[in-house]
């Protein structure tokens, strides 16, 4: 079952009907897994436990979320309690299924169910933070432009590990952090000259690590791309490949930028133009680094040239 066919499933269901109803998520899944839309109206992911199985845990109510163990009709239903959050349900959905899907054991499949819930509980939060600049709205959008062309790349079997490496909302030491290289990504619309490195750290290297320093060249333009867009687009690519899209929800979280709030920068729009690749390994790359500054010095900030840095180019993908 792909993401997709959970709305063609939704419209299966008759929200006039006064009643429950429900439907089976998919007839291959071990577990019994079905969708329902409560008399109230809640959409409702459905596990129905085997007869004679003890559940342990307890209800749950989260901000715009239940979880309910039924103990006569051995049911655990995930209820929805605002619409608005619809699109994340089913990823929340997705994502259960995905992984209890061929779980023979009651006790396994469960305890993957509860865990999958307490996890994404908090993307349902509505945690309205303060708006972020259109500077650092830009700097995102670079790197999951980047982003998004490694996920169309990538083996789906090395997905979720690609996606784990993507670190910039945490502001590590570099935006990309991988086993044998580390990338640090820089945006820049196509009118300027110049990039800022904003700390002794982000070109500095790691002991046996390359690393990459990135530049995205993107245009404002009124037919561009939205954040919100590509996010939706990376959801898309993310669920094609059975991959784990709460581990983007959970990077952005770190910006306070969540699902629901995503359209607040829809004023935002850019096309990409390309990507370029620079070596900063070389000694003689204009860069401050930590380990060659004297002690004392700290909190450096500069702008790089981009025409002095040009014989360092090792690859361009133009857009």
């Amino acid at each position: 079952m792909e993401l997709k066919q959970l709305s063609q499933k939704w419209a299966l269901l008759d929200v006039g009907k006064v009643g429950i109803q429900s439907i089976r998520l998919n007839s291959e899944t071990i577990p019994d897994l079905f969708i329902g839309i409560n008399i109230e109206g809640y959409r409702n992911l459905i596990l129905k436990l085997p007869s004679g199985y003890v559940a342990d845990f307890q209800s749950s109510t989260k901000q715009n979320l239940s979880l309910e163990l039924y103990t006569e009709t051995k049911w655990v239903v995930l209820t929805l309690l605002d619409v608005q959050y619809s699109d994340l349900f089913d990823d929340l959905i997705y994502s259960i299924y995905y992984k209890v899907r061929q779980m023979l054991e009651p006790k396994a499949y469960i305890s993957e169910f509860l865990l999958t819930y307490y996890k994404w509980s908090e993307f349902f939060q509505d945690n309205r933070g303060d708006t972020l600049s259109d500077e650092t709205i830009r700097g995102l959008l670079g790197e999951l432009i980047y982003l998004h062309e490694q996920i169309k790349e990538c083996k789906a079997t090395e997905l979720n590990d690609m996606l784990n490496s993507w670190k910039g909302p945490y502001d590590t030491g570099h935006d990309f952090i991988g086993e044998f290289k580390n990338t640090e990504v820089k945006t820049k619309t196509i009118s300027s000259s110049g990039i800022l490195i904003s700390s002794e750290y982000q070109l500095e290297t790691e002991p046996n690590k390359e690393l990459d320093l990135l530049i995205v060249t993107i245009e404002s333009d009124t037919e561009g791309i939205t954040l919100k867009e590509l996010v939706m687009m990376i959801r898309e690519t993310i669920g094609l490949k059975l991959g784990d899209f709460g581990i983007v929800i959970t990077a952005l979280l770190q910006k306070g930028i969540t699902m629901l709030n995503l359209d607040t920068y829809d004023h935002l729009r850019y096309t990409p133009i390309e990507m370029s690749f620079y070596n900063v390994e070389e000694s003689s790359f204009p860069k401050l680094i930590r380990s060659e500054l004297n002690e004392g010095i700290s909190s450096v900030k500069y702008k790089i040239n981009i025409q002095t840095i040009a014989s360092y180019l090792t690859n361009k993908i133009e857009f």
